[in-house]
């Protein structure tokens, strides 16, 4: 019982969904609150600095203060539940970081205008750094995704011809209201999915919009948790780009992407 509770604020945390949106010059992303999660753009956070001492953090403005604290070695001291709170106001603080390396708005936009949360998935980079010719023909080949990034190549079948009834439930590979979960499949008439509200996927918690990388043209930042059967309440962020509506999405060219949460082991 003892276990089970961190881990059910862990996934509080960082799976209540939360939308962002763009100012004329800084993007002000919503963040889910501590414990609550509930939506809001800044929040109080207390968190242990040493064995008996506490101090608390107003985020975002105590964002370089956080960060102090952090390089001093503060982020170590606490039980699993509050090194898991600095781990997630390290987070917000360096997304909201990537948004606005950049100051003001890109005139070209291309983004702002499409259903994320209803997207095709033939429409993202299904596996970062590797296109679907090469994704099809050798996988191996591919580059492993970053960490910390959306792989939809995870869920691409290579099993035997499917029975009949398989083909009739085969439908657009999208997200539905924010949510994925199914299996991709390579057919005749391109990619298409059979869903299931049992398989793995992903959740996308919220769509934030600014320029990452200078370059003039407005970049979607897309926030997703996996979700299904042994998947681990960990942040994915996705940010994509394209220069003309009837393009696919890729990623922004030297975007600085950020690795969120902890290193890999």
């Amino acid at each position: 019982m003892n276990r089970f509770i961190p881990c059910l604020v862990l996934y509080a945390l960082l799976t209540i969904p939360s939308l962002g949106f763009t100012s004329a010059s800084k993007a002000t992303p919503y963040f889910s609150a501590p414990y609550t999660g509930e939506k809001v753009q800044q929040y109080d956070i207390e968190l242990p600095i040493s064995r008996h001492e506490k101090e608390t953090f107003h985020i975002p403005n105590d964002c370089s203060k956080l960060n102090s604290r952090l390089l001093e070695g503060a982020g170590h001291w606490g039980n699993r539940v509050e090194r898991r709170l600095w781990m997630k106001a390290d987070d917000d603080c360096r997304y909201l970081n990537f948004l606005n390396k950049y100051s003001g708005k890109a005139s070209q936009d291309f983004v702002t205008d499409y259903d994320f949360y209803n997207a095709r998935i033939t429409d993202f980079p299904l596996r970062p750094g590797c296109d679907l010719n090469l994704l099809l023909r050798n996988p191996a080949a591919c580059p492993p995704p970053m960490p910390g990034m959306p792989n939809f190549s995870m869920f691409m079948s290579s099993s035997m011809p499917m029975h009949q009834t398989q083909e009739e439930n085969l439908k657009d590979c999208r997200f539905e209201n924010g949510l994925f979960r199914g299996f991709i499949y390579h057919t005749g008439m391109g990619l298409r999915c059979i869903r299931d509200s049992k398989a793995p996927g992903y959740r996308i918690l919220s769509v934030d919009f600014a320029d990452v990388n200078g370059d003039d043209c407005q970049d979607a930042i897309l926030r997703m948790v996996p979700v299904g059967r042994g998947a681990r309440p960990s942040l994915l962020i996705l940010p994509l780009t394209r220069c003309s509506d009837n393009e696919k999405f890729s990623l922004p060219s030297g975007s600085d992407y950020p690795r969120f949460g902890p290193a890999p082991e």
